[in-house]
């Protein structure tokens, strides 16, 4: 008999566990429905990114042309992208976009290493091509003026707005002036 009254009790605890994994997967299904609906173009929209709407905050960045850069610079249809020294991802966005360059006029803010001043030099150099650049440090409030949290962050801003935000070009698939995807 307590054989059997184990394999009873075996048996409802897997049940247990099974109905509450079921529900944890219903309600992260409707979690990303939710997002889908509300992100846009059909897509998930990254959490780690400003959202569309997100008004930019008063701020002033030096360029590496010595002038500054402010919100008021970002008057018309702008690609604002920030990136970070020494990070893989950045490094295959940017060269992406150097590949395949905005139509809108691009802002880059690098988050620069002071231990690898080459590099930071290297990165510059490859995104000033797009546009003007700016080095910045930790805890620029240039990242709190945009609500950037992490890198790479690809904005995409009209009149000092957020019209769409991503890490990777196909973010950007239905925004017009942004790049578009290179096969």
């Amino acid at each position: 008999m307590t054989l059997l009254t184990t394999a009873v009790v075996l048996l409802a605890v897997v049940g247990a566990v099974h109905l509450l994994f079921t529900f944890g997967l219903v309600a992260r299904i409707r979690e990303l429905s939710e997002l889908q609906q509300h992100g846009g173009g059909g897509h998930a929209h990254n959490t780690h990114v400003p959202r569309p709407g997100t008004v930019v905050r008063p701020f002033s960045v030096t360029g590496t042309d010595g002038a500054a850069i402010t919100e008021a610079d970002l008057d018309g249809p702008v690609q604002v992208g920030f990136f970070q020294v020494g990070c893989g991802p950045c490094r295959m966005l940017s060269d992406a976009l150097v590949t395949a360059p905005p139509a809108a006029r691009f802002v880059s803010i690098v988050h620069g290493d002071q231990d690898a001043p080459d590099a930071t030099a290297r990165q510059v150099a490859k995104l000033g091509a797009l546009g003007r650049v700016a080095v910045i440090g930790v805890d620029d409030p240039v990242l709190t003026a945009f609500e950037v949290v992490a890198f790479p962050t690809l904005l995409h801003t009209h009149s000092g707005v957020v019209t769409a935000s991503g890490t990777r070009l196909d973010d950007f698939a239905d925004v017009t002036g942004a790049p578009t995807q290179v096969a």
